[in-house]
């Protein structure tokens, strides 16, 4: 089996989709399925590409609306590519959609949405994949109401889990925030979490945020809400997988500011899931209750801030001992497969 993968810029180690193609691609070479990888940027253009298509069993197109464009619409030349790969074993995974579908959206937000969503229908009809997949429930959800089939595929994390021979025996609860750091996330409704299982474990907090940051607004916003606490906090800076993956390895808790209709598309999240940490996350309303959900493997590992009980079973499943690590690549790229056959 031979599959071409066609993706925005490549920047692994710097972009989470590119962390993504790289170690699936990893994964399937491993497998004996040969991969042929396409970038499109300013040098290899759509045009050129729907020209000069290799052959492939499979075509899988990683698309997001701001990965080919700063403003998140490409144009014609989109429409070309979509028409050269029609009549194809073609495979669209969605890592995003168009913006301004949620309740509260800006007005501007909403047109430009439209003009998005507009562009993606265009794409699929003329493409006609046989394949459509997303990560996320509120992405699921959407293009099913557009009428577009689409399937849940699982984004895996982007650090394998690394063995970790030292362990950290400070008397502290570590909390790892890894990932973006969202300016919108409860923080303060997350500090008084942490202090209420901090009390009744008898144990002081410590926050540590791993790896780069990208959101200074809410790394501020994060320090205001804690500083009451007189929670620590210990910042990493950028680190390497293997860094990253000893670092989670020795904290208790997870911490993602992602909403939980989203949650999938964060590969961070998933990396701490991976590690089998109990993650810490925020419904916020933009999808139906009914339709979230995160994969069967997680579900006990997940802990809504909107749930009153969330302190007891918290404490409950610091004190069990850690699952074995779960294998995230291995499971996508099998997924994946098996959306072919």
């Amino acid at each position: 089996m031979k599959i071409c993968i066609l993706s925005g810029p490549y920047n692994p180690e710097k972009c989470g989709i590119s962390d993504y193609i790289e170690l699936l691609i990893s994964e399937f070479t491993r497998s004996g399925i040969k991969c042929i990888h396409i970038t499109i940027d300013e040098k290899n253009l759509f045009t050129h590409i729907a020209k000069n298509l290799p052959n492939a069993d499979i075509y899988s197109f990683q698309f997001a609306p701001y990965f080919f464009s700063p403003i998140g619409l490409t144009g014609k030349s989109l429409q070309k590519l979509a028409k050269s790969l029609s009549n194809r074993e073609l495979h669209i995974n969605f890592h995003e959609i168009w913006v301004g579908a949620y309740p509260k959206a800006k007005w501007k937000e909403k047109i430009w949405g439209c003009l998005q969503k507009r562009e993606i229908k265009s794409l699929v009809e003329t493409s006609k994949p046989k394949t459509i997949t997303c990560s996320n429930s509120a992405a699921l959800d959407r293009l099913q109401k557009e009428n577009l089939k689409a399937k849940y595929l699982y984004l895996c994390g982007t650090v394998p889990f690394s063995p970790s021979r030292e362990t950290d025996t400070s008397d502290h609860i570590r909390v790892a925030f890894f990932g973006t750091l969202y300016e919108k996330f409860n923080y303060g409704h997350t500090a008084a979490l942490l202090k209420k299982i901090s009390i009744s474990l008898k144990k002081d907090i410590l926050i540590v945020v791993i790896g780069r940051r990208r959101e200074h607004e809410g790394f501020k916003k994060m320090q205001a809400a804690f500083k009451p606490f007189g929670f620590v906090t210990t910042v990493t800076g950028e680190l390497n997988r293997t860094q990253i993956s000893q670092k989670i390895q020795n904290c208790e808790i997870g911490v993602s500011t992602t909403p939980f209709d989203i949650i999938g598309k964060s590969s961070a999240t998933a990396t701490l899931f991976e590690h089998r940490m109990p993650v810490i996350a925020f419904d916020d309303g933009d999808t139906p209750k009914e339709k979230l959900f995160v994969i069967k493997e997680f579900e006990e590992q997940l802990f809504l801030l909107n749930d009153d009980s969330v302190s007891d079973r918290l404490i409950k499943s610091i004190r069990k001992p850690k699952k074995q690590h779960f294998d995230g690549v291995a499971y996508t790229a099998k997924e994946m497969i098996g959306l072919f056959s």
